[in-house]
């Protein structure tokens, strides 16, 4: 019998490995198990229920950092990446909190260390001076053939890949989010494997992570492969279950979230006043569909008693963030909503290569009704962000400086829906690499290869 750990810490690795042909297709194999790994009982309860299969263990560990020098790599990780994206986060914290002096100081700090030949040599020292035997029990008790990380940017899943390497164990990251390479920090500690959604991530992970090139798989998002193989509910069941007559045109307005922007509700508002009998748009209905790792504000929801909305997913805590599932009727419900929705507004978001996927038109608004006093919550800066900019240089999303652009827009759309439809292929060309619905038969396929 061969054993595979995979962490599930974040409820993004349940939906991309679990809820995906991956996790399948790896338990063909016969002389395979799998042990996954996660935070709390509270999830191993909730994950059993669905995941029953006699060959899939569950355990549950509380990871402590346990040294100070495991604490001065976990906060040197961020000094070591240098992109537009962390330079903007940067000055977005640093104004925040009114410090000036932090901004350009740290900016100096990055200049002066975020090079290849100081993250080789951190690597190397972080490796051989950090000592941690939190995962050491588990791998004498199962002795692993591998172990599948999906978020080598904390420290649970670094724990876990070090004492994989200590033992020769071989490890594959999955770099599971198109903006987790240029965004937050650099890896601590290099896998042997990668897989990678597309070439552009793949790029990115060799120039800021020194990965080579032969080690990394490109493989298509596996969460996009039900979008194309699942059978759409019939549309009079879909409108019914979200209240909307059926006749009408959906207008799908895709949140920012509270911890990103403070936008949301101004342009709920003003949406619902285009789709009113009074408004501009009254042949269509507007849906919103909040973010499956956020909470909805009940007090702002009781002020709109006609919004329709969706709140997909299980929240484990109380605060925003990774503790959070979708389960398969919330995916097969996101895809009946991509299919049948005629248009997508929103911010900055991956939603909107979820909606080019379906080729349906996608509106990114590039303006705040009432302007943010803070960066941190001002919906418009993510447009600045690397990841991002990679999107909107396809010409696939019309991007709104204005509520008459929003208006003018969401009108171009519904009278011709094919609308940039050439512009939506080349983002789903570039950002998924396949669409064939067999990303994560590769993935298993890449992984039962490296433990033969």
């Amino acid at each position: 019998m061969k054993t595979i750990f995979i962490t599930i810490f974040e409820g993004v690795e349940v939906k991309n490995i679990l809820r995906t042909p991956i996790l399948a297709g790896l338990l063909n194999d016969k002389e395979v198990r799998i042990v996954l790994f996660t935070k709390s009982q509270q999830k191993v309860d909730h994950y059993k229920k669905e995941f029953s299969d006699p060959r899939i263990i569950f355990e549950s560990v509380e990871w402590k950092s346990v040294s100070r020098i495991d604490r001065f790599f976990s906060k040197l990780k961020f000094v070591l990446l240098r992109t537009e994206t962390t330079d903007l986060k940067r000055k977005m914290i640093s104004e925040f909190e009114n410090k000036v002096f932090g901004y350009y100081s740290g900016k100096a700090l990055n200049f002066i260390l975020a090079w290849s030949i100081i993250r080789r040599i951190a690597r190397f020292c972080d490796f051989h001076l950090v000592k941690d035997s939190t995962y050491a029990l588990f791998f004498e008790k199962y002795s692993p053939s591998a172990v599948f990380l999906a978020h080598l940017f904390d420290e649970p899943e670094i724990a876990l890949l070090r004492e994989a390497k200590k033992r020769n164990v071989v490890s594959i990251a999955f770099i599971n989010s198109w903006d987790k390479v240029t965004s937050r920090c650099i890896m601590r500690l290099l896998p042997d494997k990668a897989i990678v959604f597309n070439d552009l991530v793949k790029q990115e992970l060799i120039d800021f992570n020194e990965m080579n090139p032969k080690d990394i798989l490109v493989s298509g998002l596996p969460q996009y492969d039900f979008f194309y193989t699942d059978q759409r509910s019939p549309r009079e069941e879909f409108f019914k279950k979200i209240g909307v007559n059926s006749e009408k045109k959906l207008i799908v307005y895709a949140s920012m979230g509270r911890a990103f922007s403070g936008s949301d509700w101004d342009m709920i508002d003003f949406l619902h006043l285009l789709v009113s009998s009074e408004g501009s748009l009254k042949d269509c209905d507007l849906l919103v569909r909040f973010q499956p790792n956020d909470f909805i504000d009940e007090k702002e929801i009781t002020k709109r008693p006609h919004l329709k909305y969706d709140q997909p997913g299980v929240r484990f805590g109380t605060k925003r963030g990774v503790d959070w599932d979708m389960g398969h009727e919330d995916l097969k419900h996101l895809g009946d909503t991509l299919h049948y929705m005629s248009v997508l507004v929103c911010y900055a978001s991956s939603i909107s290569i979820d909606a080019a996927v379906f080729d349906k038109p996608v509106i990114n608004i590039d303006f705040e009704i009432r302007k943010n006093d803070s960066m941190l919550k001002s919906p418009t800066q993510y447009y600045k962000t690397l990841h991002y900019k990679n999107a909107l240089k396809t010409g696939a999303i019309d991007l709104v400086k204005s509520e008459q652009e929003l208006i003018g827009s969401i009108k171009a759309y519904l009278d011709n829906p094919a609308l940039r439809s050439v512009e939506r292929t080349r983002l789903v060309s570039e950002q998924c690499a396949f669409v064939d619905g067999k990303s994560g038969k590769r993935i298993s396929q890449f992984i039962l290869e490296l433990i033969k």
